[in-house]
């Protein structure tokens, strides 16, 4: 008997059309996609755009229904950028430089260098007008030079996008404002993406420098990183307090600007995974003149850039979830939403259910969801099904036969933890699917104010 083959992340990315596995070969050209793309670069397919493009939304409208600003950078600038912020003395390692027209450009390994650039330009333009904390988010795109033998899928890669914010913030609001990003966090992980929440599944690392390090490999004095750490420790169990969930420290962890908080989620596979991380940072404000600015403005220089995200690396997020979930992806963001299925009975009702499920598939798409047709018959039915469960696996599945069309009534299945089947008159198909959808994503619309609408039809996806 053969062995069952466990499935790994980029398995299902590849049956949900998410990804292209960088091994595979490309038809015709007669080398793997990965050649040509590059090692550690994922390329999205038509399914990734789709989840991307929907998972933008929703965090998107999250932050700015939360007071953040919506930021674009370029993906290359002036390496004198990365210079004024530290990153060309401490981390040039990991970035990819190089020389064009007597200047040093760099492809950007962090965002946060644009984000106090647009921070400085706006305090300068609009002076007191402009409010702290300032809190501004991006989800920008970074490339990292990953050492090639730890570059792995999704999980490792060289080119990924961040759910990246920064907060400039006064020292006096800087514990409220790092309680308030764990809020966002655990409120992300479970609202849309049904993580359980509890100090049983959630740790925190307070990961602070090596003492010994500090000049070579951690930026700045002793006495500002014994300040921060005792600042970010304060918070932590202020989080502690809230929550119940207490921290461990990780010594030699911290980033080489300044210590962090990294959230480890214990996943459905029981492992640990980091996720979230919520960053504490004297050497940015310094290095870029925003004590000065502040001042200057304000008349108070005790001010920290808070960096956070969220979830981190979106690409590593969706490796870490396709694994422990086994390919099952929200509605909000399942690239193919809906399956329509017309069962034909090989008589002379087959053209009035056909009729009817194609309707049903179009007015889907009309209506803003991701919907595939497929016509198959009562003996090929289970074996569609299995197919469609274990590769595009739609979170809604709408059964048409002849039964459903003489009695007017359509078979709606839908995925919840488990198939959940329910009877909708077909007159009102339309709006009992609208019910369906806001019951099922609510706690979507709770946070993003609306489910986000990018209609196709997926139909090769089945």
């Amino acid at each position: 008997m053969s062995e069952k083959i466990e499935k790994n992340h980029m398995d299902y990315a590849h049956d949900l059309d998410i990804a292209i596995k960088p091994e595979t070969n490309v038809p015709k050209l007669d080398r793997e996609y990965g050649y040509y793309i590059g090692l550690g670069i994922p390329l999205f397919s038509i399914g990734g755009g789709y989840l991307r493009a929907s998972l933008y939304q929703i965090l998107t409208n999250f932050h700015a229904r939360r007071g953040y600003y919506i930021a674009e950078t370029p993906v290359i600038s002036s390496a004198a950028l990365f210079d004024v912020s530290g990153h060309l003395g401490y981390y040039k390692q990991n970035m990819y430089v190089f020389h064009l027209e007597d200047r040093d450009y760099a492809v950007k390994p962090m965002n946060c260098p644009f984000h106090l650039m647009i921070f400085l330009n706006e305090l300068g333009k609009y002076r007191n007008k402009i409010q702290l904390p300032f809190k501004i988010f991006e989800l920008g795109r970074v490339h990292r030079l990953e050492n090639s033998g730890s570059v792995y899928g999704l999980l490792r890669a060289r080119a990924f996008t961040q759910d990246d914010a920064h907060i400039i913030t006064f020292e006096k609001d800087a514990v409220k404002v790092i309680t308030d990003v764990f809020e966002e966090m655990i409120t992300i992980y479970s609202n849309l993406f049904r993580i359980k929440v509890s100090p049983e599944t959630i740790k925190i690392r307070l990961s602070v420098s090596d003492r010994s390090k500090i000049g070579t490999e951690f930026m700045g004095t002793l006495e500002e990183w014994e300040r921060a750490e005792e600042f970010l420790e304060k918070a932590a169990k202020k989080i502690d307090e809230e929550y119940g969930i207490s921290f461990i420290k990780g010594i030699g962890e911290a980033a080489f600007y300044g210590p962090k908080i990294d959230v480890i989620v214990k996943m459905e596979d029981n492992k640990e995974w980091q996720l979230g991380t919520i960053q504490f940072d004297f050497n940015l404000a310094r290095r870029f003149k925003i004590y000065d600015m502040v001042k200057e403005v304000f008349g108070d220089i005790n001010v920290y850039v808070i960096h956070r995200a969220l979830l981190g690396s979106i690409e590593r997020f969706l490796g870490v979830y396709l694994e422990n979930y086994k390919g099952r992806l929200p509605f909000s963001i399942s690239p193919l939403q809906f399956a329509v299925l017309a069962i034909k009975a090989g008589d002379e009702s087959d053209s009035k259910v056909e009729d009817v499920a194609k309707g049903l598939h179009k007015e889907l798409i009309k209506n803003g969801f991701r919907s595939g047709y497929k016509e198959t018959s009562r003996t090929s039915l289970s074996g569609d099904v299995r197919l469609i469960e274990t590769t595009a696996k739609p979170p809604i599945i709408i059964y048409v036969g002849k039964k459903e069309v003489e009695s007017n009534m359509i078979t709606v299945s839908i995925f919840y933890q488990k198939r959940v089947e329910k009877k909708v008159e077909l007159n009102k198909i339309n709006e009992k699917i609208e019910e369906i959808v806001n019951d099922l994503e609510k706690d979507v619309i709770s946070i993003a104010g609306e489910i986000p609408k990018i209609p196709g039809d997926l139909s090769y996806l089945i």
